[in-house]
Formats: structure tokens, C-alpha cells, sequence
């Protein structure tokens, strides 16, 4: 939720004494703080900023700049402080799209299926391991779309969704607890859960992004086309987000009954004493005897947009 606010994360963060939404914490807690008291806004005078993003005066013109945000040709936006990453790559056509028909997206991440600690993309944490990352968008909407928009997304139960207006009307389907959405295996350790959605901690996030949007505004002159629109996009607009509940590794069509029973077999005789290290090794081999096996490659969810 903040990947793309660093400073702003160390900034509310550096003086906890708990971590309220790991996996064991407790969620209510008030650890988040206010925003004014770690001084969080827009960065950069009005003169700066009015540079950087000119004088947007439709919502096109607010699409054509996060389109000018994902091809690299802007260097900020008000919720993301430097430029975009490589990691955007492979879903930034499906992006584009998306602002070009009146949504602005302003976080995202593509599926990562076991792709070596060691990628120079996608990878992090120590030599040796794998890497996962579940299909995450976030995106502002415009309150008549909301409706047809929850609807397609509650066809598959496979999404989880959280939408947020600026004065806390929540619509969601998720009523899980955390849902981590990036993940490592590593040797010798416990499966690490760096990032995680959770109800509590995008509301915190909403009131900051919210925050910036208004600040955002405020760099133009009272009564000006562009402070009227980008209030008005703050003021009545959701902020949503949208992940996957759930990863399937394999095609369980393409396995015969002998397979599974096999499969089934070893796992049993494997539970409670393997590490996640070691059962991950097991299943890249057992994926190594048996050819036939498939991979579910993860399908984004852009096509229910």
C-alpha cells in the first residue's frame, strides 16, 4: 500500500514500539498515528509542482499524466515519489488501457510465480530463494463506475477488493484478515511476508492519499479549471484496490487419479516435518517427474475492468 511512498512509510513508522498489522498483531491498534504529526503532504513548492504536472483541466488530461507517469516520461506523481520501476513492464499496455477509460491507477504489481531471490526484476531478500507476488492493483474510480465495477469483480471469488471515498464509506469483500501479497521461501527460514492488505492499514493509506490529492489541488489558484477538478476527483471519488485471495499451482485436470493419489502420498508423509524450504524443493521435483504437470500461469484481473 505504501510501495510507492517510502519516506512517508519510514516516517510513520520509525518510532513504533509494535507492529500492529504483521501477522499476529492486532489490527485496531493506533500505531498508524496522525498525519500531521509526521508531516506528511505534498513535496515541493506549488511552483515546482505545477511544473512537473501542468494545468489539467478534464479527467483525459489527469489520464494522459499517469500515462506520462508509466512510460517514464514523468518523474513523479503525487502518490508515487520517484520514477516508475521495470517491474511495471509487463502489465503497463493493460495500464495504459485503464487510463485511457477514465480510471487513474496509482499502484500496482504483477503476478510472480517462483522466480529466483537473485532477479535482477523481481527479486529480494538473501541468495537462494524464491519469490512470489499476487496480481495487486490500485486505482481511483469515479463513483458511477463503482457499482458496475464491484459487480464484476465479485463474479470471481478468486478477487479481493477494498473501495474508500474521502470520508470513509467502505464497500469490501474481504473479511479475512491480512492477505499477504508478496511473499519469499528462502533456506532455513520461515516463509517471509513483507507486504500485506489488510482493511486497517489501507485505511490509513487512504487518508494520506487522499491528503496529497488535496494538496495536489491547493497548488492552484482558488476558482482555477485545475484545482476545480482535481478537488472534485479527491472529494467524491474511490480510492480501490483489488488482489487475489489465492494462488492454484497446478492444472488438477491434467492429473490422472495415480498422479494425485501419488502426490497426496508424499505430502502426508512429508507434513510437519519439512521447512518451507523443503517442501518447496520437494514440488519443483515432483514437477521434475512428472512432466505432464502444469503450471497455472496467474491471469491478471484487468479483463474485469
Amino acid at each position: 500500500i505504501f510501495k510507492n511512498r517510502h519516506i512517508s512509510y519510514v516516517q510513520r513508522t520509525q518510532e513504533w514500539d509494535e507492529f500492529p498489522n504483521g501477522r499476529w498483531g492486532d489490527s485496531r491498534s493506533p500505531a498508524f498515528g496522525e498525519l500531521d504529526a509526521y508531516g506528511i503532504g505534498l513535496r515541493g513548492s506549488n511552483e515546482a509542482n505545477i511544473k512537473i504536472y501542468g494545468y489539467p483541466e478534464t479527467i483525459r488530461d489527469l489520464g494522459e499524466l499517469v500515462k506520462q507517469y508509466l512510460t517514464g516520461n514523468l518523474p513523479s506523481l503525487p502518490w508515487s515519489e520517484g520514477y516508475i520501476n521495470s517491474e511495471a513492464d509487463v502489465i503497463r499496455g493493460e495500464l495504459l488501457k485503464l487510463n485511457g477509460r477514465g480510471f487513474l491507477t496509482i499502484n500496482s504489481q504483477p503476478a510472480v510465480n517462483g522466480v529466483k531471490s537473485t532477479h535482477p526484476v523481481y527479486g529480494w531478500g538473501p541468495k537462494n530463494g524464491y519469490v512470489y507476488q499476487k496480481s495487486y492493483l490500485e486505482l481511483l474510480v469515479p463513483p458511477e463506475q463503482l457499482t458496475e465495477l464491484v459487480t464484476r469483480i465479485e463474479r470471481n471469488p478468486d478477487l479481493s477488493y477494498h473501495a474508500v471515498d474521502k470520508h470513509g464509506t467502505l464497500k469490501t469483500n474481504s473479511h479475512e484478515g491480512p492477505n499477504a501479497v508478496t511473499w519469499g521461501v528462502y533456506p532455513g527460514k520461515e516463509i517471509i511476508q513483507p507486504t500485506i492488505v489488510e482493511t486497517i492499514s489501507f485505511l490509513a493509506w487512504k487518508d494520506e492519499a487522499f491528503r496529497l490529492g488535496d494538496d495536489w489541488a491547493k497548488c492552484y489558484e482558488a476558482g482555477s479549471v485545475s484545482r476545480h477538478l482535481i478537488q472534485e476527483v479527491m472529494d467524491t471519488w474511490f480510492l480501490v484496490n483489488i488482489g487475489k485471495f489465492l494462488i492454484q499451482f497446478f492444472r488438477s485436470s491434467r492429473l490422472t487419479q495415480s498422479k494425485s493419489t501419488t502426490i497426496s502420498t508424499r505430502a502426508r508423509r512429508f507434513t510437519g516435518s519439512l521447512t518451507a524450504w523443503g517442501f518447496l524443493t520437494w514440488m519443483r521435483t515432483s514437477l521434475m517427474a512428472w512432466p505432464r504437470l502444469g503450471i497455472l500461469s496467474l491471469s491478471t484481473f484487468f479483463i474485469f475492468l
